[in-house]
């Protein structure tokens, strides 16, 4: 099955065997990840941005990494920057 072509904004390929994924690392004052949004109802405007995943929403924090599947196209997690080394052996802005 294709992934989802092309991967939008920051996203880049990442691969956990067997499982293939798109990341994008999230640094204060860039572009938001694709799925996050900078305000949510009912959230402080200065906790964000945030990452809502019905039921969960997340608060996504600098150098953290949002995850994607790659043949969804739809966000699935936020991890920290240590998580992400771990899992996938570190990113561009290691």
């Amino acid at each position: 099955m294709a992934g989802v072509q092309p991967p939008e904004g920051g996203q880049k390929n990442y691969v956990t065997k067997p499982q293939q994924v798109y990341g994008e690392q999230y640094l204060a004052g860039g572009p938001l990840p694709v799925g996050a949004v900078a305000e949510l109802p009912d959230y402080p405007p200065e906790g964000g941005p945030y990452l809502p995943l019905p039921p969960c929403v997340f608060v996504i924090h600098s150098t953290d990494w949002v995850i994607t599947n790659k043949h969804t196209g739809v966000p699935t997690e936020v991890i920290t920057d240590d998580t992400f080394t771990e899992r996938y052996g570190g990113g561009p802005n290691v």
